[in-house]
């Protein structure tokens, strides 16, 4: 395979290594990998056969197409869908799990599965804190009571999603696991039980193990982001590219849109192929870095569609042949998704999920 002149290289031992770090912290509870937003931007197929491989019980996508995009691809795990609550045919069709986040819904559902003479699981949402979808803490167990008595459903799993687990004040995570705990607890008083329950993010993963229930949802980690460094997470991804132009310039020659960058010297500037159109942030124009040849060559001018220019005077012996590096270790520097969000004021998922379709993904 002929690779292009940018490319994503995902590294699937470093997976491997981020799911164990999972199963350590977390005594081998049941693992539901999030893989939605093409996991991360890291090729969801990719991921999600690799995860399967070794063993985790689940995948968590946002949507339903993202879920029938597995299931054509050959994947039967079991696939949790977390907020589509309009394509009911696709659940029944191709075997997937829905949350229920509203009793019309689970009425709607119970309707279609009585109709087919199929039984559907369901995991239920709480809203806790989160603020974002679910049943109402007040409201909960009422509700709850109504879609165990209806038809057809088997209520399978009991959810809920921190706000900030992430912080290093844990008082409102804490208050919300208290919520989820006594809904569960009140709910069992009913008779109301789940094989699952789960709320436990990467951030409570990593750090509130009173979190784990008996499933977790591991997403970012996997790829390789945590809290600190001592997570012991590996990134999986390396963003690579060449040059497609090589130029000497004299003092005095603007470069890029705008002419926000002029040389004060003779440079050598270099084009790569990658721009935002590719997801790499416009923000990093005159600020940004890569590396080339194991050193770090500045951003100039600014980010384009679909090119970046690089000021490699200091740099010796590049060439068409030198790999460039935007995201990953080249050496003994490195650039992490952590790194461009700093610079460009965001996150780190979104620097990962940012990189676009024309990246080609190679699985190492």
């Amino acid at each position: 395979m002929e690779l292009q002149k940018a490319f994503a290289e995902v590294n699937l031992n470093a997976l491997s290594h981020n799911l164990k770090v999972v199963q350590d912290r977390t005594a081998n509870k049941s693992v539901l990998a999030v893989v939605k937003a093409d996991a991360y931007g890291h090729g969801a197929i990719q991921i999600s056969n690799h995860l399967i491989k070794k063993g985790i019980s689940k995948l968590g996508v946002a949507y339903t197409f993202e879920a029938i995009a597995l299931r054509e691809s050959g994947i039967t795990a079991p696939i949790l869908v977390f907020f589509d609550r309009e394509n009911m045919d696709a659940c029944f069709q191709f075997n997937l799990t829905p949350v229920i986040f509203d009793l019309a819904t689970a009425k709607r559902f119970s309707s279609e599965a009585r109709r087919l003479n199929k039984q559907i699981p369901v995991h239920i949402k709480i809203d806790s804190g989160m603020g974002r979808i679910g049943f109402p803490v007040k409201k909960a167990c009422a509700e709850i009571i109504k879609i165990s008595s209806l038809k057809n459903i088997r209520l399978e799993g009991l959810m809920s999603h921190f706000s900030e687990a992430d912080l290093q004040d844990k008082d409102y995570a804490n208050q919300q696991i208290e919520r989820f705990r006594s809904i569960e607890k009140e709910l069992k008083e009913k008779n109301v039980s789940f094989r699952f329950r789960h709320m436990a993010n990467s951030a409570a993963v990593l750090s509130m193990p009173e979190s784990h229930f008996n499933m977790v949802r591991p997403g970012i980690m996997l790829y390789g982001y945590g809290c600190c460094e001592r997570d012991n997470l590996k990134p999986i991804l390396s963003l690579k590219s060449s040059f497609v132009f090589l130029k000497t310039v004299p003092a005095g020659t603007s470069i890029s849109y705008g002419r926000t960058f002029v040389t004060k010297r003779r440079s050598i500037i270099g084009t790569i192929p990658v721009g935002y159109a590719d997801g790499y942030n416009r923000k990093l124009s005159n600020t940004g870095e890569v590396l080339v040849n194991g050193r770090r060559a500045p951003v100039v001018g600014r980010v384009c569609m679909d090119t970046v220019m690089i000021d490699v005077t200091d740099i010796r012996d590049v060439d068409y042949k030198s790999e460039v590096v935007l995201l990953g270790r080249q050496g003994k520097e490195r650039i992490t998704a952590d790194d461009i969000a700093d610079e460009t004021g965001t996150i780190a998922y979104e620097v990962l999920t940012s990189v676009g379709p024309r990246i080609q993904r190679v699985y190492t």
